[in-house]
């Protein structure tokens, strides 16, 4: 008889809860891993079926591109056919016929286009998608068809009609009695889809009644006509999963259960045979793992954890007598943990002493250089005897060149910005009577908000630069205002301008490619580049051009909420 408070009772007790332990645990983990597998399955499926949406999608918008361009093009020839003479009206019907062929040369192109004149004659080309039996019948369904005008907001919808059992889509435009229309086979939509595809997976297409349009590895039944019907046959043995599709109804996908389930099954039984070889095995190597390996295992992780904390100071465990192995991995730790803490000190001043060059360096890239032009301003005021305007000058080239030269600031105050930027203005003023008007407006919340030196100031100087025009009047206006940007507050600032705008061509360019070889658009690539190295973000500046005239410039300065920029 064994006693209660013998070791071989105790370990038999602690034997049989861990075994529970272990089965409980290996049961709630088959189901969980089947959950996780079934989850994975959906969202694997559905992201899948997200890609043939989008596909689908954008074939339907090209072939409503060519059906519009080919109505566009060939509308008056077509609706004034029937006035032509016979020879006339000949060499019109083979020029129609040839605009047709050549829209259904491209890649991209539907399953076919036509033209369908007033006295029903109908003009129609095929791709080679189209196997000649269908081309005949789709032939009589356009003779025989009435395509009617109907209201103006049905001429953008995708109509489904049923020929020799085949389904197909048809888009049409009537005017004047003549259709231009498009068609596309549904068995050609789940082309795209049937691409890779396995016997595991089967797609679906439906109309918006549940009418099963195209179906690829699935034998159907003369009452899997419709979607519902469908589902409720595989819905055992099969993942059925549906997704919209705007133009005529919806995208499904059948996963077949077995081939998911299948590799998991032998999992199971491969971690059941474990077990039973754990229960054997465990009695016997619990005492050298526990002393010999668990402890020391756990030491380390106790370690790791701490290092990972970012607690960089660790030492071997002494006087405890772990193997020589372990004795090694914990030396090997406590080198690795110093090695880091010097490499992470080395690394986090590096990058400060970057940072910091890189920001000065962009900030004394972006001082401006018009100072030969305020000499020479004062030196052709000092001949016209403006005593005033001289002095008004030499008072704001004063005040710039103090805002200049503060040293080692990386921020100003919007106020500052503003006023240095305002204090610029004025001296171009001087140099431009009367050719010069600008407005500014900034609310409370914002003047005492934390930016880039320089950061106004440069777009304004680039204004002049490249908008200013002899004897045209050039206007400015500056607007700063605090606003919420996707749930977060910002600083909204816009410059705009009456000039000629930013080229097309170079709004289209690269960041990359925004500084020319002679530096001519240095300071918006070094404001680009400021904005990213203080805020970690790359969406804080947009050049744009104005809806009137001119160009617009827009940056968001962000601000926790405290007002603070958020660096």
């Amino acid at each position: 008889m064994i006693r209660t408070n013998s070791i071989v009772f105790k370990f038999s007790v602690q034997m049989t809860v861990i075994l529970a332990i272990l089965l409980s645990i290996l049961v709630l983990s088959n189901i969980y891993s089947l959950e996780v597998v079934r989850s994975n399955a959906l969202t694997s499926s559905r992201n899948t079926l997200a890609i043939y949406q989008a596909n689908i999608h954008n074939n339907f918008n090209n072939f409503s591109k060519d059906l519009i361009e080919v109505f566009d093009n060939n509308i008056d020839a077509a609706v004034n056919l029937a006035n032509m003479d016979e020879s006339s009206r000949y060499f019109k019907v083979q020029q129609l016929k040839n605009n047709l062929l050549a829209k259904m040369a491209n890649d991209y192109s539907s399953d076919g286009m036509f033209i369908r004149l007033s006295g029903e004659l109908v003009l129609e080309q095929f791709s080679s998608r189209i196997q000649s039996g269908d081309k005949l019948a789709l032939v009589d369904f356009l003779n025989m068809h009435k395509f009617s005008s109907g209201p103006a907001d049905e001429s953008d919808e995708w109509k489904v009609f049923q020929i020799q059992g085949d389904y197909y889509l048809f888009k049409y435009i009537t005017y004047s009695q003549v259709s231009f229309g498009t068609l596309v086979k549904a068995d050609t939509l789940l082309s795209m889809v049937d691409r890779g595809s396995n016997d595991q997976n089967r797609y679906v297409l439906s109309n918006t009644q549940g009418i099963i349009l195209s179906a690829n590895n699935i034998d159907l039944k003369e009452a899997d006509t419709t979607l519902g019907s469908l589902t409720k046959e595989y819905q055992r043995n099969f993942l059925i999963i549906s997704e919209p599709i705007g133009e005529f109804g919806q995208i499904t996908n059948m996963v077949a259960k077995g081939g998911l389930f299948s590799g998991l099954k032998l999992i199971q039984w491969g971690i059941a045979l474990l077990a039973v070889l754990s229960a054997i095995v465990v009695p016997l190597v619990l005492r050298f793992l526990t002393r010999d390996v668990l402890k020391p295992i756990l030491e380390l992780v106790k370690a790791a954890k701490v290092v990972e904390q970012g607690q960089l100071e660790y030492q071997v465990p002494q006087g405890v007598p772990y193997s020589l192995e372990f004795m090694k991995l914990f030396h090997a730790l406590e080198s690795m943990v110093r090695e880091i803490k010097d490499l992470k000190i080395q690394s986090y001043e590096e990058q400060i002493e970057i940072s910091r060059a890189e920001i000065k360096y962009l900030q004394m890239q972006i001082r401006p250089h018009f100072f030969l032009n305020a000499i020479s301003t004062i030196t052709s005021l000092t001949y016209q005897n403006k005593n005033e305007e001289i002095r008004r000058l030499i008072h704001c080239l004063s005040e710039h060149l103090r805002y200049m030269f503060k040293g080692g600031l990386v921020e100003v105050s919007m106020e500052e910005e503003i006023r240095h930027t305002e204090n610029y203005i004025r001296m171009q003023e001087i140099r431009y009577p009367d050719q010069v008007f600008f407005m500014i407006e900034i609310n409370d919340e914002a003047r005492q908000v934390p930016i880039p030196q320089f950061m106004i100031q440069t777009f304004v100087e680039n204004t002049f630069k490249h908008a200013m025009f002899y004897k045209e009047m050039l206007s400015i206006f500056i607007r700063v205002r605090s606003e919420t940007r996707d749930g977060s507050p910002f600083v909204s600032i816009v410059i705009e301008d009456n000039g000629g705008g930013f080229s097309s061509e170079w709004l289209s360019q690269s960041e990359a490619e925004e500084v020319t070889e002679d530096g001519g658009r240095v300071g918006i690539a070094n404001i680009r580049k400021t904005l990213q190295l203080l805020y970690n973000r790359d969406d804080l500046l947009k050049l744009s051009n104005a809806e009137t005239s001119g160009a617009r410039v827009e940056m968001w300065i962000p601000v926790n909420k405290s007002g603070q920029p958020m660096l």
